[in-house]
């Protein structure tokens, strides 16, 4: 049996840490990935965020990061 895997966008921010969905390919995590790192720029204003590979980052004043979403793949059996 073949195993199936799925990628998650998990939420990070702001102790939400809640998953914005579940997607088969992993290009359709990273296009909501982005999608959602927009949304929260125009809600909140904050434009330190950047989105990195698998994972949407924010730049802090000091140059440390802080993970704020990221894409979880799963192995489903």
């Amino acid at each position: 049996m073949e195993r199936q895997v799925i990628f998650g966008v998990f939420d990070k921010s702001y102790n939400q840490n809640s998953y914005f969905g579940f997607f088969k390919y992993e290009d359709d995590a990273k296009k909501e990935l982005v999608y959602q790192m927009n949304r929260m720029k125009e809600e909140t204003g904050e434009m330190e965020l950047m989105y990195r590979n698998d994972r949407v980052i924010r730049v802090n004043n000091d140059t440390t990061e802080e993970i704020v979403m990221i894409i979880h793949p799963f192995i489903l059996r």
